[in-house]
């Protein structure tokens, strides 16, 4: 047997770039994690415990990828045998980026469904997640029974089943969305600039964050489709996971807390936008489905007035209103049904 070492460049090299462009983003999923827990503390404790999950998940696969760079760099360096064979840090990231991405997915494939309530859409989202699933957990399992780079080729059928549900399952959550948010921004072309502001920005981070999944998994399919005896493919999607969470954070990140609204007092709050089903409440303008209300936050609001006359009895102060004075402080997207509480329900 030879014991000439392999090229480590695509061997080894590929996995220790990849480690640090996840480490990058691992670290700004992190800030993005603790900003979420503070900053919205009375959200539904099932949408708390969904988001831990992935963050729990998606950092015991972050920290397999820094074993599988250890184990080949330092541990067995010069050992040729174990350098031709992919260690079980390998089907670990795979499996449990499948399992961040169906998290994901279908957090946002609700959030399709809650917007357009189209049947078709969801099972076809629901198909191509749960087969992307599939794939991905058949090919760790492959992976873990034959480990070698030149038995790659075993793993090629469920590796695309893999890549192209899951880009598939991305492309069309992406687009509905876009869709669904241009729709009601055309609303608001000669409108209120905050609600049309913030709708671009949803606009933008869907698109940013769908494309951005979908780029990195192409890419990979295409370098293992060409050379599936390296792990250059491996070492670019080990930021799958972290951008997929980012992805869901940022959604629900893009909300304004309700401390940060408090502590802005009468000046000029700015817009958050929660999507949740309504409550029947008034004062609201359908759009396709989708509700635009808004709050009106002063003084009074923060510290109601009161005096007490001589003979101790209490009085409330003037009740001049302030609607013209003070523009709206909070926006709410919300579905037409109102069937279940908008607490009970999650928000972007």
């Amino acid at each position: 047997m030879s014991t000439s070492l392999p090229r480590l460049d695509s061997i080894t090299g590929a996995l220790l770039v990849g480690t640090w462009v996840s480490s990058l983003l691992y670290t700004a999923e992190m800030l993005q994690a603790v900003y979420y827990f503070r900053n919205f503390k009375k959200d539904d404790w099932k949408v708390k415990t969904f988001v831990a999950v992935a963050f729990v998940i998606d950092t015991i696969s972050a920290l397999g990828d820094y074993a599988a760079v250890y184990l080949y760099t330092i541990t067995h360096a010069a050992d040729p045998v174990y350098l031709s064979k992919q260690n079980w840090a390998v089907p670990l990231y795979i499996i449990s980026t499948s399992c961040v991405a169906i998290l994901v997915q279908s957090f946002l494939a609700f959030r399709c469904w809650r917007f357009t309530k189209n049947p078709i859409l969801v099972v076809l989202l629901t198909i191509l997640i749960l087969a992307a699933f599939g794939g991905g957990f058949a090919s760790g399992l492959v992976i873990v029974l034959f480990p070698a780079l030149k038995d790659r080729m075993k793993v090629r059928v469920s590796g695309q089943v893999w890549i192209f549900t899951q880009v598939a399952a991305d492309l069309i959550i992406a687009g509905a969305l876009v869709y669904e948010f241009r729709k009601v921004k055309s609303k608001f072309l000669g409108g209120r600039r905050q609600i049309h502001n913030t709708l671009h920005r949803l606009v933008v981070l869907t698109l940013q964050t769908g494309l951005a999944t979908a780029v990195i998994a192409v890419v990979a399919l295409i370098i293992f489709l060409a050379n599936d005896e390296t792990n250059i493919p491996v070492g670019i999607m080990y930021s799958l996971g972290r951008v997929y969470v980012l992805s869901m954070l940022l959604n629900l990140n893009i909300r304004v807390s309700g401390s940060q609204g408090l502590s802005q007092g009468t000046s000029q709050a700015p817009t958050s936008v929660a999507f949740a089903q309504g409550t029947g409440t008034s004062n609201t303008d359908g759009l396709g489905g989708v509700q635009f209300r808004s709050a009106i936050l002063t003084n009074s609001h923060l510290h109601p007035p009161s005096r007490h006359d001589l003979n101790g009895t209490v009085k409330s102060s003037s009740t001049k209103s302030h609607t013209t004075e003070t523009p709206p402080a909070d926006i709410e997207m919300m579905a037409t049904d109102s069937s279940k509480k908008q607490s009970d329900l999650l928000v972007v």
